[in-house]
């Protein structure tokens, strides 16, 4: 027996990924777009553009950032793993932000599968 993943949304989803790039589709669309670049996907847009702190040095108001956009789980895909202050964690928890920290692989897949159970997901990628 034959299994195939089928996209049942029109969510920006990950095609593939590697330590220096993630490759993304947006929505219905056919075209796919290469990033290299530190980034935030969610289900909605890539934000290319973000002014947030690196990984490693999140603020309020980058926390602000994910509360506004309604996010509820944010999976920092990393080269790297680099740890998280404690008090950014509980920063996240008083908001109701879950905070997940995996390699770029792993993130990528766990993006796809919150996405597609219809979560409020961010991932947030960081090549350094």
């Amino acid at each position: 027996m034959k299994f195939s993943q089928e996209d049942p949304t029109d969510a920006q989803l990950v095609k593939s990924y590697d330590d220096h790039a993630v490759v993304i589709q947006t929505g219905t669309s056919t075209e796919l777009t290469t990033l290299c670049q530190p980034f935030i996907l969610t289900a909605e847009k890539c934000d290319l553009h973000t002014q947030l702190n690196p990984i490693a040095n999140l603020a309020e108001d980058d926390i602000a950032y994910f509360k506004s956009h309604d996010i509820e789980i944010i999976i920092l895909g990393q080269t790297d793993v680099t740890r998280i202050s404690p008090q950014i964690i509980v920063q996240l928890a008083k908001q109701a932000i879950g905070l997940e920290q995996m390699p770029i692989g792993a993130a990528c897949r766990t993006y796809n599968l919150l996405v597609s159970e219809g979560r409020r997901v961010a991932l947030y990628i960081d090549f350094s």
